[in-house]
C-alpha cells in the first residue's frame, strides 16, 4: 500500500500555520483506484497551465487525488479550496480580476459513505479560500469532485488539483492510525553538496510504540547528476501491528556550493621590459573549471590573445558564473612598447642680454616623444659650459617607461652667452600665517630686484616653498637687469613654519558587534602629530547602547589647522525572540479559550546563542481587538491554573506566562510580550 505525508508550514508544536493537525494520506488497492477515476474524471475540464484550483491535504498542488481517512461515527474532516494562479492561458496572472467570478459546485461519489458542504462555492478573487466540511456516514470510499457551474473571467481554471478521496473506516478502539513525519530535510528544500542532513522517517504509533528509521533516498536526477548535483527524494513506508500503514516523501535539491574558478597563463611568464612593459609579443591563454556543476557555466570574456603591436596598458577580463555562483573577475593588464623615443631641441633657459646675448649660463632644454609607454622624464635639461658666439649644447640621453633608450648627442643647439648681475632683497608673502606662526598649506614668498643704472628688468618674482617643517627655506629666483647682467637664484633666502599633514588618529579600543545588553564601554583615542603639535586633546563622539548600526567619531586638531577624523561602525544587535508555542497558535490564527480561564504563553529569548533566562527582561500587554470573522480559529488545548504570572522553567528551558483571561466571554484580546531591546511577539484570543 502507497501512503504519503502531507505537512502544511508546520510550528514548533506540530500543528501546520492553520491549526491542523499533520494530515496522512492512507490508500489501499481499492482506494487507488478511485483516486484515479477522481483524477479523470477532473482533468475533463482543465486546460494546460490554467489558474489551479487546488485543496491544502498536502503542500502540493498537482492532478494525484489527496486522501483524506476518516472513521465511522468520528468527528468530521475539513479541507481549504484556494486559487493559484499559472498564467498559461494566455492571460497572465490571476485569472479573478476586477467582477469576475467562478462558481463550482462540490459533490460525493458515494453520498451514503460521505457527504461534502457546503455544495456550491464562488471565487471572486485568487485571494479567496472555501473551507469545506467532509462528513463521514458509512465504511467505504467517495470522491470529492469539483465541477465548474459559471466562469465570467475570461479564462480557464484547471479543477484536478481539488479533488479527493474519503476513506471511511469503521471505528477500531483497539488500533489507531500510526502518524509519519519526515525531518532532517524539507520538501522543496535546497542543500549545498556535502551538507545534505540526514532523512529520518519518525513514526508516532499509540499501540505498538514510537520508532524512527533511516529513509530511502532515490537517486540524484538532473544534468548534473553524475557529479552529485541535481534533485532527489527521501521515501518513508511503515505498517502497524493492526495492518495500517502510512507512508510520506519529500522532494528537495543538491546544489552546487562553490563558483567557478579562473586562472591564466602568460607566455613570456614575465615583461622584458621595465615597469611591467612587454618589448616582445606577449601570450594570454585563459583556464575556466568548473568540476561540479558544468552544464550551467556560463563565460564572458576569456578570449585567449597573442599581442605582436605595440600598444598602451589594456585590460583582458575573464567572468564566470553556474548554479555554483559567480567567480570575481579576473583581469589581466597586458602593455607593449619595442620603440625608441624621439628627441628634439626645445630652445634655452637664461638671463637673457642685449642683442641676443644671453648673461648668464643656459639651460638648454630637449623634450622626447613616445607614443606607447611614454617617458621617464618627458623634459630634460644641460646646462652650457663656458662663453662664446656658438655655445653647442648637446641632448642627454633619454629612455622611455619600457626601457628602450634613445642615445645622448641625437639633438643638439647653441646659443650666445655673456655673464654679469643686480642686486635682490625679500619682499613678504601673499599670505599670513595663524595665530600659532604656522601655515598648513604652500607659501609664496615674494622678492624684488634692484639696479642703480639701468634698472631691473624684471621688478619682482615670487617662489612657492616645497615640503613642510620648522624652517621651510624659499630661496629667490635669477634676476636681470635692462643691460642683461643676471644675479643668480638663491642670493636671499626666507623660512617659514609649514604644517601640512594632518595628526595621527587612532582608537585605544574597539566596540564590536554585540547583542544588546552587552555593549563594551565607550573608547577613549590618542592622536599624535610629528610636526607642530595638537591643539588640546582627541576627542571620541557618537557612541550609543541601543539597537541598531552606529559610527564612533574620533577627531583632532594640530596647530596649524589640520583636522583629522577616524571612524569605527560597529552595530548593536536585537535579541531573537521564539514562541509562542504550543498551545498557542501564532501567524494570525484566533485562539479561542473560556474567559477567566489561565492560558500557558511560552516562549524562548536568545542573544545570538545564547539564551537568556531572567523574567525582568520581557513585560506583557494585553488589548482588547475587534473579532475577525475571517481569521482562522483554534481552541486551546491545555490550560493552566492560578493567576497572571512570568517564571522561567529551568526543565523545559523556556520562559512561562501564565495568562489569566478576562471573564468577559464573546470578546477578542491581542497579547503581546515585548523584550527590553525593544521587539516582540504576539497572538490573538478569543473568549467563550
Amino acid at each position: 500500500m502507497a501512503l504519503r505525508e502531507t505537512r502544511m508550514n508546520s510550528s514548533p508544536s506540530g500543528k501546520t500555520a492553520a491549526g491542523g493537525k499533520i494530515l496522512l494520506r492512507r490508500t489501499s488497492t481499492r482506494t487507488a483506484a478511485a483516486v484515479a477515476a477522481g483524477s479523470l474524471l477532473l482533468a475533463g475540464g482543465g486546460v494546460a497551465f490554467a489558474d489551479d484550483i487546488y485543496n491544502n491535504l498536502d503542500a502540493s498542488i498537482d492532478s494525484m487525488a489527496e486522501i483524506m481517512p476518516l472513521n465511522v461515527g468520528g468527528a468530521s474532516g475539513s479541507t481549504t479550496l484556494a486559487v493559484a494562479p499559472q498564467g498559461g492561458d494566455g492571460k497572465e496572472g490571476c485569472n479573478l480580476t476586477r467582477q469576475s467570478t467562478l462558481t463550482l459546485h462540490l459533490s460525493s461519489s458515494n453520498p451514503s459513505v460521505a457527504t461534502v458542504s457546503p455544495s456550491t462555492v464562488t471565487f471572486d478573487s485568487c485571494g479567496a479560500t472555501k473551507a469545506l466540511t467532509i462528513d463521514p456516514l458509512a465504511a467505504g470510499s467517495a470522491t470529492v469532485l469539483a465541477k465548474q457551474v459559471s466562469n465570467t473571467s475570461g479564462g480557464s481554471f484547471n479543477l484536478a488539483p481539488a479533488t479527493f478521496t474519503v476513506n471511511v473506516t469503521a471505528p477500531a478502539p483497539s488500533n489507531t492510525a500510526p502518524v509519519l513525519n519526515i525531518s532532517g530535510v524539507a520538501n522543496g528544500g535546497s542543500y549545498p553538496k556535502g551538507s545534505v542532513p540526514a532523512a529520518l522517517c519518525n513514526v508516532t504509533d499509540a499501540e505498538d510504540g514510537n520508532s524512527t528509521l533511516d529513509a530511502k533516498l532515490s537517486a540524484i536526477s538532473g544534468t548534473d547528476a553524475a557529479t552529485g548535483i541535481g534533485s532527489q527524494t527521501a521515501f518513508c513506508s511503515y505498517m502497524d501491528k493492526g495492518g495500517l500503514t502510512v507512508a510520506g516523501s519529500v522532494t528537495y535539491s543538491i546544489t552546487d556550493g562553490s563558483a567557478p574558478e579562473i586562472s591564466y597563463t602568460l607566455s613570456p611568464v614575465d615583461p622584458d621590459g621595465s615597469n611591467g612593459w612587454y618589448q616582445s609579443a606577449v601570450a594570454l591563454h585563459w583556464i575556466v573549471t568548473e568540476p561540479d556543476s558544468n552544464s550551467t557555466l556560463k563565460v564572458t570574456g576569456c578570449e585567449d590573445q597573442t599581442i605582436t603591436a605595440d600598444q598602451m596598458a589594456t585590460d583582458y577580463s575573464c567572468s564566470a558564473s553556474s548554479s555554483g555562483g559567480t567567480s570575481e573577475p579576473v583581469t589581466v593588464n597586458l602593455k607593449k612598447d619595442a620603440t625608441a623615443p624621439t628627441v628634439a631641441a626645445n630652445g634655452g633657459k637664461g638671463t637673457l642680454g642685449n642683442n641676443g646675448w644671453y648673461t648668464s649660463d643656459v639651460e638648454a632644454s630637449f623634450t622626447g616623444t613616445d607614443a606607447t609607454s611614454g617617458l621617464l622624464a618627458a623634459t630634460q635639461t644641460v646646462t652650457s659650459a663656458g662663453e662664446g658666439v656658438a655655445v653647442k649644447v648637446d641632448s642627454p640621453a633619454f629612455t622611455d617607461i619600457a626601457g628602450n633608450t634613445t642615445p645622448a648627442g641625437t639633438a643638439s643647439q647653441t646659443f650666445k652667452i655673456d655673464k654679469t648681475a643686480p642686486e635682490v632683497e625679500y619682499s613678504g608673502t601673499t599670505t599670513q600665517p595663524n595665530t600659532y606662526g604656522w601655515y598648513n598649506t604652500d607659501v609664496t614668498a615674494t622678492f624684488a630686484a634692484t639696479d642703480l643704472t639701468s634698472g631691473p628688468a624684471t621688478p619682482t618674482q615670487t617662489v612657492t616653498s616645497s615640503g613642510e617643517g620648522e624652517t621651510v627655506v624659499v630661496l629667490s629666483p635669477a634676476f636681470s637687469d635692462n643691460a642683461g647682467n643676471a644675479t643668480p637664484e638663491g642670493v636671499v633666502s626666507r623660512s617659514f613654519k609649514i604644517d601640512k599633514t594632518a595628526p595621527a588618529v587612532s582608537f585605544d579600543s574597539v566596540v564590536g558587534d554585540s547583542y544588546f545588553g552587552s555593549t563594551a564601554a565607550q573608547p577613549t583615542c590618542t592622536a599624535t602629530d610629528g610636526l607642530s603639535g595638537l591643539v588640546g586633546t582627541c576627542e571620541v563622539m557618537g557612541y550609543k547602547t541601543g539597537v541598531g548600526m552606529h559610527i564612533l567619531t574620533a577627531t583632532a586638531t594640530d596647530l596649524a589647522g589640520n583636522t583629522t577624523r577616524v571612524t569605527q561602525p560597529y552595530q548593536v544587535k536585537a535579541w531573537t525572540l521564539k514562541g509562542f508555542y504550543q498551545p498557542v497558535d501564532m501567524n494570525g490564527v484566533l485562539n479561542t479559550v473560556k474567559s477567566g480561564s489561565t492560558v500557558p504563553a511560552k516562549f524562548e529569548i536568545f542573544a545570538g546563542g545564547t539564551e537568556l533566562t531572567d523574567p525582568s527582561l520581557a513585560k506583557f500587554t494585553m488589548q482588547q481587538s475587534t473579532c475577525s470573522l475571517s481569521a482562522l480559529q483554534d481552541a486551546i488545548e491545555t490550560t493552566a491554573t492560578g493567576n497572571t504570572s512570568l517564571r522561567y522553567d529551568a526543565t523545559a528551558s523556556q520562559f512561562i506566562y501564565n495568562w489569566k483571561t478576562p471573564t468577559a466571554a464573546g470578546t477578542c484580546y491581542k497579547l503581546t510580550m515585548t523584550a527590553n531591546d525593544g521587539s516582540s511577539i504576539s497572538a490573538n484570543f478569543k473568549l467563550k
